[in-house]
């Protein structure tokens, strides 16, 4: 399979997909670029629910346990933060500080705070710190860049 990457400096952005026939391959990138590939396993009111990333506002971890907050509730997910920001990052879920991950999609407002922090005011009206050790990964990622940029 050729991967042609093309930078683009405005307009919309696209995804062209050209295959000869469908199959499970293309399959789970279409399911993946529209969302609606890998999911997170959390619990809510004793059931096993499965959370689509773009839906979580942020994640923080409390007294070794890992919570996901949506519009409506908070459920508990079982998996580290670490690997949870690992594992969607491209789906928008940025580690901000040691023990949380905040979707930088669901940011309404960023305001530059003392110690060079920033705070984040998200969709739902809550309000996140991002640390200083992160704040300057996500100003990159804001501007356009990766986490394979090595100039800021």
């Amino acid at each position: 399979m050729k991967l042609i990457l093309s930078r683009i400096s405005e307009g919309e952005e696209e995804v062209i997909i050209r295959y000869r026939e469908m199959n499970e391959k293309i399959g789970t990138i279409i399911s993946f670029l529209q969302g609606t590939g890998q999911k997170i396993s959390a619990e809510f009111e004793g059931q096993t629910a499965l959370l689509e990333p773009e839906k979580i506002f942020y994640l923080e971890s409390v007294d070794g346990n890992v919570f996901a907050y949506l519009e409506d509730k908070v459920c508990r997910v079982s998996a580290s933060l670490e690997k949870i920001s690992l594992c969607f990052e491209e789906r928008g879920l940025f580690r901000c500080a040691k023990s949380m991950v905040i979707n930088i999609y669901k940011i309404r407002y960023l305001r530059s705070e003392p110690g060079n922090r920033i705070r984040a005011t998200m969709d739902n009206g809550e309000q996140v710190m991002i640390s200083r050790k992160y704040a300057k990964r996500l100003r990159r990622i804001l501007k356009g860049g990766t986490d394979r940029d090595e100039s800021v």
